[in-house]
């Protein structure tokens, strides 16, 4: 009995000591992530060149998107973006990318570019547009990125204000800063916007962007505008915040609730569920050479799951299928 009172007054601080390590784990990833949305205090000019170019592997010197509404709401939207390498010795050279498109109700994706050897949509981890390059790029490298795409359930209907309503945010960049970018949206029977800048028949929205910052516009008509489908609608994205704080809330209401019983004569043993067996899950990739988009002003929850890398195309992880623990470390190692 002497013994089994020690063990679930272990047990006990042994809870409290996980509860306290995951919420400074929690609080640590919340920091992470409002620094990364925050913009940098350092403008480029304050670092030295080379200095910038050995902490980070890409540069988005131009992003262009033009925006064609079409009669039945779906957009063309057609993408320019200058790719520039600073580093090819971290992950290698540049071989594909990853653009975030608004979702996957894509169609038409078609490569205006010498330089594509492949384009394709593509689905792990997000909705994007996949682009292998005919060659490899180095570092002082640059690569015109030109395609377009035909886009569905892009759209809000709001019968109350009788409008038609575009909330978009073009695919964004966590490890990238882009030094412009523009997005055209053809004018045209255009009831408000959100910018009041316009060059020819096109509304203008500009400015340069830290890595992981997004730029959001949301533009307006009347709704007998266009010919709608309510069935057609854009669906909310989720708030990466609102992610971590269910996460979060949950992991402490478990842990309370295991605290509890143990505090009120519960006991923990092997049969109850928690700890019956050990499993590692391995995941090697980066989000360097991709991008996120989402159709709503939001902090979309589409973070990134891998990108044109050593640690993704190199090694292979997307398409092997390894059999055990053993295979993988071996893969590592190469």
């Amino acid at each position: 009995m002497e013994k089994k009172r020690e063990k679930i007054k272990l047990d006990y601080k042994y809870y409290i000591f996980l509860f306290a390590f995951l919420t400074v784990f929690v609080f640590f990833i919340c920091s992470t992530f409002s620094h990364s949305f925050a913009e940098g205090t350092n403008s480029l000019e304050q670092i030295d060149e080379h200095e910038y170019n050995m902490s980070h592997l890409d540069q988005i010197e131009e992003y262009t998107i033009k925006v064609v509404p079409q009669n039945d709401g779906t957009l063309d939207i057609i993408y320019h973006i200058r790719w520039r390498v600073l580093n090819d010795q971290k992950e290698g050279p540049l071989t594909w990318v990853k653009i975030g498109i608004p979702n996957s109700h894509v169609e038409k994706i078609v490569s205006d570019s010498a330089h594509i050897k492949d384009i394709r949509y593509y689905s792990s981890g997000g909705d994007y547009v996949r682009i292998d390059f005919l060659n490899k790029y180095l570092a002082g490298q640059s690569v015109d990125i030109d395609f377009s795409i035909h886009q569905s359930y892009m759209y809000t209907i709001d019968k109350e204000k009788n409008e038609c309503i575009y909330n978009f945010t073009p695919g964004w960049f966590d490890e990238i800063d882009v030094d412009k970018i523009t997005i055209y949206w053809k004018s045209k029977d255009v009831k408000m916007s959100t910018t009041q800048s316009t060059e020819g028949e096109y509304l203008v929205w500009t400015k340069s962007l830290k890595a992981g910052e997004k730029l959001s516009i949301t533009v307006k008509y009347d709704l007998n505008t266009f010919t709608l489908d309510e069935n057609k609608q854009a669906t909310s994205g989720v708030n990466g915040w609102v992610v971590i704080a269910i996460v979060t809330a949950a992991i402490i209401i478990v842990l309370i609730i295991i605290l509890l019983v143990d505090h009120f004569g519960g006991s923990y043993h092997s049969g109850s569920g928690f700890g019956g067996g050990h499993h590692m899950y391995i995941h090697h990739s980066s989000c360097a050479r991709s991008s996120c988009a989402c159709v709503t002003s939001c902090a979309c929850a589409c973070a990134c799951a891998g990108g044109g890398r050593a640690g993704c195309s190199k090694k292979d992880f997307y398409s092997k299928k390894y059999a055990n623990i053993k295979d993988i470390r071996e893969a590592l190692k190469e």
